[in-house]
């Protein structure tokens, strides 16, 4: 792959002895989406919180646009132009939508230099979401479609080149997910690349150019989200032998 945004090179993770990640190897295209799959424990939320800065490898290392950031802190990430969502949202619940988007905006590559600024860059994010109408609504008084866009508003807020997302749209019914959906190739067309994880399979083939699929902390087929769907130990060990677009 030409210049990729990001490079994963064999990295492993050790829990106390039990190896969550083996000898996992990928690239991510600068300017995509890629997406990563796999059964429950298969490693997947691991390797994200080490590509993010969360976990230290135990072995192996990780190439940000060329140069090495393995032992990088989460909080050097948005300087990078790297942002995050989270699995398990948290927003400021009894703070209005936009005063939980309004300290994001200080950090990242261009981040606000006066509290005018960063409303400003939180309004702007609002708008693009689709929260603007809700932006005065306490975060604890929203849904959690809402609050699923409000952790992605507060990510975009420090304007990121590279975007992890961790499974944005779990919980979420057909008409939220197609939302979502549509959220984040909106994301995408605005030159941000995206990694994503996500067990709804219809997202997955739908947004990704590229999918990862890992099984027990190793790396099993990488490919397009056909060639994915087509391998029959995928089949087997994650889709099921019949396979389903929301296994």
């Amino acid at each position: 792959m030409e210049n990729p945004i990001i490079e994963v090179q064999k990295i492993s993770k050790n829990f106390r002895g039990l190896k969550a990640v083996s000898d996992v190897s990928f690239q991510i295209k600068s300017g995509g989406i890629t997406g990563m799959i796999g059964p429950n424990g298969a490693g997947k939320s691991t390797t994200f919180n080490m590509i993010c800065g969360y976990y230290p490898p135990s072995e192996g290392k990780i190439f940000y646009k060329g140069k090495e950031i393995t032992h990088k802190h989460p909080y050097e990430y948005t300087d990078m132009g790297i942002a995050r969502t989270f699995q398990i949202m948290k927003p400021l619940g009894n703070l209005p939508v936009v005063d939980n988007i309004v300290p994001s905006a200080y950090f990242g590559r261009y981040g606000a230099k006066s509290l005018k600024e960063a409303r400003e860059i939180a309004l702007e994010v609002l708008e693009f979401t689709g929260l603007y109408d809700k932006r005065k609504v306490l975060a604890k008084d929203m849904g959690t479609p809402d609050q699923k866009r409000l952790e992605m508003a507060r990510a975009l807020a420090t304007k990121p080149e590279m975007l992890f997302l961790d499974e944005v749209m779990a919980g979420l019914n057909p008409a939220e997910t197609e939302a979502a959906i549509e959220l984040i190739r909106k994301i995408n067309d605005s030159g941000v690349t995206i990694f994503l994880i996500e067990h709804i399979m219809k997202a997955v083939v739908s947004l990704c150019e590229r999918v990862i699929v890992l099984h027990h902390g190793e790396k099993i087929s990488e490919g397009t989200p056909e060639e994915v769907m087509n391998d029959p130990y995928v089949m087997e060990v994650y889709l099921g032998k019949k396979g389903g677009a929301n296994a």
